[in-house]
């Protein structure tokens, strides 16, 4: 597990030094600080926000193309999938943050550390300890090992950040044994959400 676990992170690696040389060529990116700007923020400065918008469908453009190239980590031992965060889960969670999370006082590269996600489900367990010693190497240096369990969800994420500047990526790392209760800790955490989607179109009216 730890051997095609090294192989991914080194994988991740690469996508993303490549991806972002190529989103910071683009027109819409713009050299600011993800630490020291605050999510509260965003609800004065469209510049960021617009940043964070355009950063989401850059990464729905190059979607296509990860999907075909992470493909291979899919084996009998593990599978792999990703998903983009949506425009109005973006939403969402500015809102969310502003109001139970020291009122946005929270840096935006902390809020937004799962723009990109991805997760990998091995069938053979592996802990949080085994993670965080495969990422203590120093080629992962730009890597945060954090385990994430709590109550019936277990996961350990792994966050990936270039600079100050860089939006990360995540990789929840989970176990075949516990797929099962960590989607339904998903999908309470997703009655919130379309309960507010619905809310603001009206539908509750």
């Amino acid at each position: 597990m730890l051997e095609e676990l090294e192989k991914l992170l080194d994988f991740i690696q690469k996508e993303y030094i490549e991806l972002n040389q190529k989103w910071e060529a683009t027109e819409y990116y713009s050299k600011i600080n993800l630490k020291d700007n605050l999510v509260c923020n965003l609800l004065e400065d469209k510049l960021i926000l617009n940043m964070i918008v355009s950063y989401r469908e850059f990464i729905n453009e190059n979607n296509i193309q990860l999907l075909m190239d992470f493909k291979q980590f899919n084996t009998d031992n593990a599978k792999i999938n990703m998903r983009v965060k949506t425009k109005n889960s973006i939403e969402y969670k500015i809102k969310n943050y502003t109001l139970y999370h020291a009122e946005g006082k929270v840096p935006i590269n902390k809020c937004f550390n799962d723009l990109f996600g991805m997760r990998i489900i091995f069938n053979k367990d592996i802990t949080y300890s085994q993670i965080l010693s495969l990422t203590n190497k120093e080629k992962y240096k730009k890597l945060k090992c954090i385990d994430s369990s709590k109550g019936e969800y277990k996961a350990t994420h792994i966050y990936l950040k270039k600079d100050k500047y860089s939006f990360p990526w995540e990789l929840q790392v989970w176990n075949k044994k516990d797929e099962e209760n960590n989607i339904i800790s998903h999908e309470k955490y997703k009655q919130d959400y379309v309960k507010w989607e619905n809310e603001n179109r009206g539908e509750n009216e």
